[in-house]
């Protein structure tokens, strides 16, 4: 019986050598993630970020990587957490864990640096979805000069720039952030997506909005955009068998019900397909593809999608002109029209809505 305990408790791994083991998978996993960033897998990314943030969860990391050797290992650590918190929406979580890493060693020489430069991104979004437009401003300013050219953060980086500064009506300012990006890709290497994301804002912002020439409307009065002049107007250029622009619908819609005193209208435009998605009866997270349909039966199948999906503002049935007017190359894409008719504001992409609803704000307190 001695002998039996004796081996039961010489089989029982002792606190440091399981601590161990586990700062090995936490740092095995966390160079995977590297790895997979580096080369822009982001089905991996995903994969190593849920597995590192899960190991870590609900852990104090100086307890979990102990040591001097591991400090850099847990300001990574710290950054893919954070980051994990600014793709789930939990920002103020997110700021928490990312300022303090871009604050203290973005100017660092050594591969904290790098650390700083992952957190830098991520950073800014969560100011800016938080309204804190000024804050995400100044993260970017900090780190800027040190992101590598062509590469795909410094693109992302003058595009968000230039949306933020745009977002405070900045627009001489957003237009320079957007061209350097342009320049950017000029001189190394171009991204289809990227250049079409920022010449449309190059070309819109600052601009007369343009008429959507003939169109239909459902739910709403039928009116031009230079008679709605005295309020904000959000455009939202959509289709039903776009998946991200059918995500995006019920926050404006909350936006729009929320707003819509202080004089904000929302229009939902499209044009006529030959392919939809129709959402069930009981269900409007389900649905099926619609394929065939003439411009008849295109209005029927939007009638009808508009009275399953339950949204209320108006859709505004356009044709090819009204989308060429605005240059979508790509949806959803929203555009905001301040009091005086100008365009303000401009994304192409969904995405968070704080900055959107901050931009609003904005141009709804303007005379």
């Amino acid at each position: 019986m001695k002998f039996l305990t004796l081996i039961l408790v010489l089989s029982i791994p002792s606190v440091e050598s399981m601590t161990t083991s586990t700062a090995m998978d936490v740092a095995s996993t966390y160079q995977s993630l590297l790895e997979a960033e580096e080369k822009g897998n982001l089905g991996m990314v995903m994969r190593y970020r849920t597995e590192l943030v899960k190991a870590c969860k609900g852990k104090e990391l100086l307890t979990l990587l102990p040591g001097d050797e591991n400090a850099l290992l847990r300001l990574g650590c710290q950054r893919v957490i954070g980051s994990d918190h600014e793709l789930g929406r939990r920002l103020d979580e997110a700021i928490q864990l990312l300022a303090p890493i871009v604050e203290e060693h973005i100017e660092s020489d050594g591969p904290s640096r790098k650390v700083a430069l992952k957190a830098l991104l991520p950073l800014a979004r969560s100011y800016g979805e938080k309204g804190q437009i000024d804050e995400a401003i100044s993260a970017l300013e900090k780190g800027l000069p040190f992101l590598e050219s062509g590469s795909v953060d410094i693109r992302e980086a003058w595009m968000l720039s230039g949306d933020l500064k745009a977002s405070k009506g900045e627009v001489i300012p957003a237009k320079r952030d957007w061209s350097r990006l342009t320049d950017d890709l000029n001189k190394y290497g171009d991204d289809a997506r990227a250049r079409r994301n920022s010449s449309v804002r190059l070309a819109l912002l600052g601009k007369t909005a343009p008429s959507l020439g003939n169109t239909s409307w459902f739910g709403g009065k039928k009116r031009t955009l230079n008679s709605m002049k005295g309020q904000v107007v959000l455009l939202d250029f959509w289709a039903t068998w776009c998946g991200p622009c059918r995500m995006l619908m019920p926050g404006l819609d909350a936006i729009q019900q929320r707003l819509a005193p202080k004089g904000l209208q929302i229009l939902g435009v499209t044009k006529p397909y030959a392919q939809g998605w129709m959402p069930d009866r009981e269900n409007p997270k389900r649905g099926q593809t619609v394929r065939g349909m003439t411009r008849d039966a295109f209005l029927q199948h939007l009638l009808e999608f508009r009275r399953r999906f339950g949204v209320e503002y108006p859709f505004v049935v356009t044709g090819k002109q009204g989308f060429d007017a605005y240059k979508v190359g790509g949806i959803p894409m929203v555009v905001l029209v301040n009091k005086k008719g100008q365009i303000a504001w401009v994304r192409v992409g969904s995405g968070g809505e704080g900055l959107l609803e901050a931009t609003l704000e904005r141009l709804l307190e303007e005379e």
